[in-house]
């Protein structure tokens, strides 16, 4: 058999395979797998309704996500948002957007894992409350406990153990962070972010 042979035949079989993965792709609402747990449970059908509330898990994740989403709000003390991007991606969730403020920008980031619940999001909660108690200044935002880095970095820990970080390029080291991006800070709907993801 020649190469070009060989290439016909593992061209053929690549789009068998494709045409094979693209029959089981589902592009349904993933939260209709929440009303089908019971009923499959009470068929006994175990691993089934294990599936299907993994899907329904997920989906509501990705709502949570996307309502906490909803408060990184278009202007906040005069900072407008340039760019927003949300991704998921082995249980942990980041939600991060640019700001500009005159020639100023900085980044307002939200990471957490499964709702904080799970073991990836109880490591990053843990590793968040170890950094808010180990170095920097020790703030508060909203009344949760937050930490300004040596660089400048403010990271408030929210109760669920996900944390939101506020940095800019402009202002690098904890004293400059407050005064520049302070009133970012201070007008970030922080609250109702903790309160959506508790």
């Amino acid at each position: 058999m020649t190469i070009t042979k060989y290439g016909v035949l593992i061209g053929s079989v690549a789009i068998l395979v494709v045409q094979g993965a693209s029959a089981q792709l589902d592009v349904g609402n993933n939260v209709d797998a929440c009303t089908q747990i019971d009923g499959l449970r009470k068929a006994n059908k175990l691993s089934e309704a294990r599936d299907a509330a993994r899907t329904c898990l997920d989906a509501l994740e990705q709502e949570v996500n996307g309502a906490a989403g909803k408060f990184f709000l278009p202007e906040v003390a005069g900072w407008k948002k340039t760019n927003i991007d949300q991704s998921q991606a082995l249980g942990f969730t980041n939600i991060s957007a640019t700001y500009a403020k005159g020639e100023k920008t900085a980044t307002v980031s939200l990471t957490g894992g499964s709702g904080g619940g799970g073991a990836l999001g109880g490591l990053l909660g843990g590793f968040a409350k170890l950094g808010v108690q180990s170095s920097g200044k020790q703030v508060k935002v909203a009344g949760l406990p937050a930490n300004v880095g040596p660089d400048g970095a403010i990271t408030v820990t929210l109760k669920d153990g996900s944390f939101l970080g506020f940095s800019s390029p402009d202002f690098r080291d904890p004293d400059a962070a407050l005064a520049g991006i302070g009133d970012l800070v201070n007008a970030f709907p922080v609250a109702e972010i903790n309160k959506t993801l508790q």
